[in-house]
């Protein structure tokens, strides 16, 4: 009997692992993070940019893992699945739900929105959260056990719905200056809105300009000039009609030769 006690013995302790004390073989009392009440606390934030790592699965005795956070206020919350493995990733998955248990609504960049009866996605899918506690979940649909990373963020900021505009005015003033050559310059304006994978769009429109613009003409040396102007005048008369006159000039004709002479 004592040597069927300890082959029993044997078979007793080996069931779940060498170790009663580990999470593997579902013992999920000896799994953190594997309920609700359980919930990983993130704690009560403002904002919040952190990333989650770690294995679920059946065989580290859960396949669901939960993370909780609360919120100071109107905040967007973000859960990303990060790659780890690309035959593994397609095994996990993520969700995040609000206070009452009930799952929120995700974009396709992982911000979380509220969707009213009226189902307005696009305009809500631009709202922020209200106040309040959150969980995050990371499930494994295998038995084995599979890493997993996750993204975690918390974004409180100002919304804008509306229209935003500013303008900028640049000017300089050179009191006195000598110059020999060419001068230049550059000014270079940005705006910059964040990426959409960063952080939600604005709504509405903006708008920015820039009109600079500067210019310098200094002249050195002597500057002549010459204008040599030239011009021929013909002129040529057409009568039509008669022409006529009179003159009063008289002459002597003298002959020497024989046979007389003539006269006025």
């Amino acid at each position: 009997m004592t040597s069927v006690t300890n082959s029993i013995n044997k078979l007793t302790g080996a069931y779940g692992g060498s170790d009663k004390t580990s999470a593997s073989f579902l013992r999920p009392e000896h799994v953190k993070y594997n309920s609700f009440s359980k919930a990983r606390d993130l704690g009560t934030v403002v904002n919040l940019n952190t990333t989650i790592t770690g294995t679920v699965g059946s065989e580290v005795g859960a396949n669901t893992l939960y993370f909780k956070v609360t919120t100071l206020g109107e905040s967007d919350l973000r859960l990303t699945k990060q790659d780890v493995h690309k035959h593994k990733d397609k095994y996990i998955s993520v969700g995040l739900l609000d206070s009452d248990r009930k799952p929120v609504q995700r974009t396709t960049a992982g911000f979380g929105y509220l969707n009213e009866i009226i189902n307005t996605i696009p305009i809500e899918a631009n709202l922020q959260l209200p106040q309040g506690t959150y969980y995050f979940t990371v499930s494994n649909s295998q038995w084995q056990k599979l890493p997993f990373q996750i993204g975690v963020q918390v974004i409180r900021y100002v919304l804008i719905d509306g229209e935003a505009s500013g303008s900028i005015h640049l000017s300089g003033r050179i009191g006195l200056i000598k110059m020999f050559g060419l001068a230049s310059g550059t000014s270079d304006s940005t705006l910059t809105l964040l990426p959409k994978a960063l952080i939600k769009p604005l709504a509405g429109f903006a708008e920015g300009q820039s009109a600079s613009y500067a210019e310098i003409a200094i002249m050195r040396g002597t500057a002549t000039l010459r204008n040599i102007n030239y011009g021929r005048l013909k002129a040529t008369w057409r009568i039509g009609g008669t022409a006529s006159g009179s003159s009063a000039n008289t002459a002597t004709l003298n002959v020497t030769t024989p046979g007389g002479g003539y006269g006025p």
